[in-house]
């Protein structure tokens, strides 16, 4: 009896165990996922790369990459990211503060690393990635929006608006990395209202419907939903934000890598604590398993206000484009979670809602706005829509991704638009 006694509780012992390794193995599992996409960007996509055969990756850091340009006597910098002036709500300088969206003119500008080498391009006479000339006669579309429209992390000639210039479209890239829809509205009535273009197409990645509650913080930036006539002037005061940002640059540009490196450091501590603590209650396997069913448990947050900014930033770009005559296009773009995984790392559901898209779409739609939507009609019909992502991880899309998505657009504005192909004057 003794020994059947001591069997039981042995086997109940090792079932205990195997469950609990089971149990804490999930969890490890779901920890280690957040930690990948928290703290290790550059890092984890080269082990993606890897993973897939590649050999040959440049693994300097961007201020390495910039000291080498300039060591060959090339006038580098890092693209510019205007989102790094919404706290302090723009520059300070003795005629007041001055918010840029464009980064210094006529030099080369170090973007990102995704494909195995830096994405690196020369800006033109207001600081975008477009080539010099290009704000010289009728302009027919341009693109405003975040990275995706900048072009990251591509070679220089590959982004979208580039495609689109070679088939003849008179095309501008307006489109800044680390920007929301708000900074958006500023970019449109800065730089593409004074140049009336035929078109304007909204580069709406995904998680922009995120960036806006953070950006609405700025009071300049608001001004631009606030009141109609508001304007820095910067395209005609191109030499003091040229002058402006350098000076940021060498000084406070730094200042900012050094926080950002000491609170790097502190988030990793951070993040290595909650790992812990949450991995002792379970806390991501349970949320998984409470919201097999939906979004039920972990939603996106703030969706009205999310949705009642995005409703006017894109009501006042609409109106604003129309009143000088030109066509407004709403373009969606996808973000890697809608194919990569059933949850984001915040918890929510990859449903059909994610990121409020069906609400997106049914606003932009209400509201008679074009939409072109590159998940439906480009990433939803490939067999594999993850091979359109850089290494099939989370980031950018690759050079085929890109290529399909211009495609998808060119054939649109073709269809929807009175642009007409003629040789662009930046264009040799």
């Amino acid at each position: 009896m003794k020994r059947k006694l001591l069997l039981v509780a042995t086997l109940g012992v090792v079932v205990i165990v195997a469950i609990a390794v089971l149990l804490y193995g999930a969890e490890a599992y779901l920890a280690s996922e957040e930690w990948e996409f928290e703290l290790g960007t550059t890092a984890r996509i080269e082990r993606a790369a890897q993973k897939l055969g590649v050999t040959s990756w440049d693994k300097r850091d961007k201020v390495e990459v910039i000291k080498s340009l300039r060591d060959k006597g090339r006038d580098a910098h890092t693209a510019m990211a205007p989102s790094v002036f919404v706290d302090s709500n723009g520059m300070q300088t003795e005629e007041g503060k001055i918010f840029p969206f464009g980064g210094i003119s006529k030099t080369t500008n170090v973007l990102c690393n995704e494909m195995g080498e830096y994405s690196i391009y020369d800006s033109d006479e207001h600081g975008f990635n477009n080539p010099l000339g290009s704000w010289t006669g009728k302009v027919d579309v341009a693109i405003i929006g975040d990275s995706f429209i900048h072009g990251a992390c591509l070679k220089p000639g590959d982004d979208i608006a580039s495609q689109l210039r070679r088939t003849g479209l008179r095309t501008l890239n307006l489109g800044m990395g680390g920007t929301g829809p708000v900074i958006y509205s500023a970019v449109l009535k800065e730089y593409a209202e004074p140049l009336r273009p035929k078109v304007v197409v909204w580069g709406f990645y995904a998680v922009d419907i995120r960036d806006s509650v953070y950006e609405s913080v700025s009071l300049t930036l608001m001004r631009y939903l606030d009141e109609p006539n508001f304007s820095q002037g910067l395209i005609s005061d191109q030499p003091r934000v040229d002058r402006l940002i350098r000076d940021y640059y060498e000084t406070e540009y730094q200042k900012m890598l050094d926080g950002l490196s000491a609170s790097r450091q502190k988030r990793r501590h951070y993040i290595i604590v909650r790992a812990i603590k949450n991995g002792l209650f379970l806390t991501r396997l349970r949320e998984r398993l409470r919201n097999l069913g939906g979004r039920d448990v972990v939603t996106e947050g703030r969706e009205s206000e999310k949705l009642e900014l995005f409703t006017r930033t894109l009501r006042i770009a609409k109106e604003r484009t129309e009143a000088w005559g030109g066509k407004f296009v709403f373009m969606y773009l996808p973000d890697w979670y809608a194919y990569g995984a059933p949850y984001d790392t915040y918890g929510i559901k990859v449903d059909s809602n994610f990121l409020l898209r069906q609400d997106v779409l049914r606003i932009a739609k209400e509201m008679g706005v074009p939409v072109v939507d590159m998940q439906a009609e480009v990433f939803d019909k490939q067999p594999d829509p993850l091979t359109l992502f850089n290494w099939r991880t989370y980031g950018h899309y690759n050079l085929q991704g890109y290529t399909l998505v211009a495609k998808r657009l060119e054939e649109f504005l073709r269809a929807q638009t009175n642009v007409n192909a003629q040789p662009h004057p930046a264009v040799n």
